[in-house]
């Protein structure tokens, strides 16, 4: 009787190395065992992202109409960033509610779905938003410097501001709380949602910042000492919010680039989990080295590098070690897959 090791990529047996590929949708025989090796996880998770995602859009739409409309009122720089946000989140919530869709699907082309375009849409959003703060800090820089340097500038008027950043910040915290909430329920694995999170709350600082220079100005009298902030307060709350709201999409342009070029995720928790699932399902005479966890989008990829400690691995154990660890990391993981890497 052979052994023969199931492997990533082939099929090894103890010693020599045969050219059989083996994929995560291909079947695998044995003798008379006939098993299909096929990720786990449910669409229903999508959904649950598909809805929150639509969910924006709508709020979104809704917070653009009204922020244009105070912009054109006012002619806020700051509003006009503030609404330029919005527009981005309803492009973007677009577009990820249609990459929410054709990840999950595979074909003869992609056997493995399309995951790694939610990494993609969360780099090219985060470099877009970066780019629009940096882009509004230059142009109100330049009108803070005409004034200090020229002394020219016009007197900021902020009409009915106060009014729709009041609703805006509610808005916005209730959307955020909304995406974290849904995300949540997807143990957090959703980079899209993440993505969007962060949008909608550098929208919202951007929009307690308006408001709160708005208190303020009303408040001050002229001919006082600070009566420069009635021509420059645009510029001072619009570096503040750049300053304070950089880093967010800083950070989702890193995980989602680290997920793109197959970087180990670095979670605690999950690495935890999948670390006591192995131990608890692995079959008799196999024993873990190394477990490398990979996320691309919502979809874990497990890799487990084992030694066999004794002659005979069964095949057929192999494959059932497998489907039953997919099966208890799916209620936590969701789309997970599981290879085991011989050494």
């Amino acid at each position: 009787m052979s052994t023969i090791l199931a492997c990533r990529g082939e099929i090894v047996e103890l010693g020599h190395t045969l050219a059989t590929p083996l994929r995560k949708f291909d079947k695998l025989e044995s003798g008379n065992t006939h098993t299909v090796c096929a990720t786990g996880g449910s669409m229903h998770q999508k959904k649950i992202e598909q809805q929150a995602l639509k969910v924006g859009i709508v709020v979104n739409i809704v917070m653009v109409l009204a922020g244009f409309f105070v912009f054109f009122l006012t002619g806020l720089k700051s509003m006009f960033l503030d609404a330029s946000f919005t527009v981005i989140s309803v492009i973007s919530g677009g577009v990820a509610a249609y990459l929410s869709k054709k990840t999950v699907r595979v074909s003869d082309r992609f056997p493995n779905g399309m995951f790694a375009l939610e990494p993609i849409y969360a780099i090219c959003k985060s470099i877009f938003t970066i780019c629009l703060l940096l882009f509004s800090f230059l142009d109100v820089a330049q009108i803070a410097i005409a004034y200090f340097v020229h002394g020219e500038g016009e007197r900021l008027e902020f009409g009915p501001v106060i009014i729709y950043q009041i609703l805006a910040v509610a808005v916005c915290i209730a959307l955020v709380a909304y995406y974290r909430a849904r995300n949540r329920t997807l143990g957090n694995a959703s980079l899209m949602l993440k993505a969007e999170a962060n949008g909608t709350w550098i929208d919202g600082m951007i929009s307690l910042g308006i408001g709160i220079v708005a208190v303020l100005l009303y408040f001050l009298p002229n001919g006082t000492p600070l009566d420069f902030l009635h021509y420059t307060g645009d510029f001072f709350i619009t570096t503040i919010i750049v300053a304070l709201t950089i880093k967010e999409p800083v950070t989702v342009l890193r995980d989602a680039f680290v997920e793109l070029i197959g970087g180990t995720h670095d979670d605690e928790e999950v690495s935890e989990l999948v670390s006591r699932e192995a131990s608890a399902h692995l079959p008799a005479g196999v024993k873990v080295q190394t477990i490398h966890v990979f996320k691309t989008g919502m979809n874990f990829d497990i890799d487990i590098i084992v030694n066999g400690t004794g002659d005979v691995v069964r095949v057929e154990d192999l494959v059932e070690a497998r489907k039953r660890m997919e099966r208890a990391l799916e209620p936590k993981l969701h789309l997970v897959n599981v290879d085991f890497v011989f050494d």
